[in-house]
């Protein structure tokens, strides 16, 4: 069959059938056919006018603007109003807008007013790509129905056209009595970015109504002059705290030194959410400028919020030159003010010790002492060691604790051959830490080593030695811990118990069994749990 004739007898299904899936093959072919006659357009455009179906009004459109292309589209713009369905109105503005933008304004514009989400958001995107100024205003009166679906893109398309240099449209609705236009104002403005538009925000800065406020000051970040930040500042006593927040956060995106004592001042509010801000903001620039004396300032203050900020900031900023301030700080009353400090100190030294932190493990104050071990301990520098060791013999009971914690985080055998030497010492302090070292430790030449101190004269020392020892499954002899069962103190006969049950050594049952006479009913609990873990029959060695 020629193309001709399948083109007519096409044609003629397309005019004559009632079945819509018949018609829309038909449609499917005749797309394929670069020209299908243009004495056949008015078959064509009776079938769209009559044939309501969404599918094949679809493919129609195409049929027409691929055909017969201007007096497709033409026809098209004509039949916008009569199309009940909205992906069929949807389809049209597209295929109208592959075809002259500008002529087709209108049509757009029309659309704007659509009830269809999907419609009104293709008219915005086809706006957008005239670049036309005239679209602005019917775009900007579309804002006032506040639609979320379509706001984005609505924004979007204003914005570009306004970079275009349109911003006299946008500006004569600035006195707009159209509240949900006008408070998008600032918004569009600061997305496009042009300094002309630095005093239509600033007269904003003063509404009545906070969210164009807040907008405002949001749009001069990044258009305001130095000079004029005067104008933002103000605002950092607005009654409203969102308008304050954005003040804050957009003062240190500016980075005046103009903001800084405001911004400080801030650090002295109860609210944390305002004092992060404000710390965030002064981080910017104070480290864009280099400037650390204004904290030094604070911390000679009484206010602790504003001083624990300050401490906070100088860490931010890796201060060096703080070091022996907050050195001092550890020795605060105030434990906040104590903790901040030590933190701080650690972002500053950033891994590695100095000379100052060792110095101060020498202090007066304990507390500093005990701060500066966890430092040197959370640096953990080889070099440091034998300076913590010297103070697990320390008259302060928290100072010994930390450290032993800090040895314990040192990846060195320096640490164990020490520790085993210090059992050795005459100072009961000196041989606890020594052992708890060990313990925790928990290798094999760290736990036999404590066999010597099954026999020390310290109480809690035999008790933890032999804690510790039950760990070991190659006990040599058990005889050490046999011995032990015959203590005074219930704390080294417990210890005892435990320990020849985590051993493992059956020749400890009749040891174990013979104490099965204990008044202490704790003692004779624990000997029942340890025989079972040995025996569980071990009542037939009786």
């Amino acid at each position: 069959m020629e193309e001709k004739e399948a083109v007519e007898m096409l044609l003629s299904i397309l005019s004559t059938s009632k079945n819509v899936e018949n018609k829309s093959k038909a449609v499917d072919l005749l797309i394929s056919y670069n020209d299908i006659g243009k004495s056949r357009f008015q078959d064509v455009k009776r079938v769209f006018i009559n044939d309501q179906h969404p599918r094949l009004r679809i493919k129609l459109i195409d049929l027409l603007t691929n055909c017969y292309k201007i007096d497709g589209i033409n026809f098209l713009k004509e039949q916008y109003k009569n199309c009940k369905d909205g992906s069929v109105r949807k389809k049209l503005l597209e295929k109208v807008g592959e075809g002259d933008l500008i002529d087709s304004i209108p049509i757009f514009i029309d659309a704007l007013n659509d009830p269809d989400i999907e419609v009104k958001n293709e008219a915005i995107t086809l706006l957008r790509k005239t670049d036309v100024s005239d679209v602005i205003s019917p775009l900007m009166d579309v804002l006032h129905f506040r639609n979320i679906e379509i706001y984005n893109s609505l924004i979007d398309a204003i914005v570009k056209i306004g970079k275009k240099g349109n911003l006299q449209i946008i500006n004569n609705y600035v006195n707009t009595e159209d509240f949900y236009i006008k408070r998008e104002i600032p918004i569009i403005l600061g997305k496009i970015k042009n300094k002309e538009s630095e005093d239509v925000l600033i007269n904003f800065l003063k509404d009545e109504n906070s969210i164009i406020r807040k907008n405002s000051v949001k749009a001069l970040d990044g258009i305001i002059e130095l000079r004029n930040v005067k104008h933002i500042i103000e605002l950092l006593k607005d009654q409203d705290i969102n308008v304050r927040k954005e003040v804050i956060r957009v003062l240190g995106n500016i980075g005046s030194k103009r903001s800084i004592k405001p911004l400080i001042e801030l650090l002295k509010e109860n609210d944390v959410k305002i004092r992060n801000l404000a710390k965030n903001a002064l981080h910017k620039i104070l480290d864009k400028n280099e400037l650390y004396e204004p904290l030094y300032e604070v911390l000679k203050g009484r206010n602790n919020n504003a001083r624990r900020e300050a401490i906070k900031l100088l860490g931010m900023l890796k201060d060096v030159n703080a070091i022996d301030l907050l050195i001092t700080i550890l020795n605060s009353k105030v434990p906040s003010l104590r903790g901040s400090a030590y933190r701080s100190l650690l972002r500053i030294l950033d891994k590695k010790i100095d000379i100052k932190i060792i110095n101060s493990l020498s202090d007066k104050s304990w507390q500093i002492r005990m701060f500066c071990i966890k430092i040197v301990g959370e640096i953990a520098d080889p070099k440091t060691i034998n300076h913590v060791f010297n103070l697990i013999e320390d008259e302060n009971g928290s100072v010994r604790r930390v450290a032993v914690e800090a040895l314990i985080k040192y990846e060195n055998k320096k640490v164990i051959e020490f520790a085993i030497e210090s059992l050795k010492s005459e100072n009961w302090r000196t041989r606890r830490a020594a052992v708890k070292i060990l313990l925790r430790k928990g290798s094999k030449e760290s736990l036999n080593s404590l066999i010597s101190c099954l026999n020390d004269e310290d109480v809690y020392i035999k008790s933890w030695a032999a804690m510790a020892l039950g760990k070991l499954k190659d006990v040599d002899s058990i005889d050490p811990f046999i011995q032990l069962l015959k203590e005074d103190d219930d704390k080294i006969r417990i210890s005892a118990v435990k320990a020849l049950g985590e051993i493992g050594n059956k020749d400890a049952i009749k040891p174990l069994i013979e104490a099965l006479g204990e008044d202490n009913w704790d003692i004779r609990k624990e000997i029942e749990n340890a025989l079972n873990r040995l025996d569980r029959d071990w009542i037939n060695y009786l």
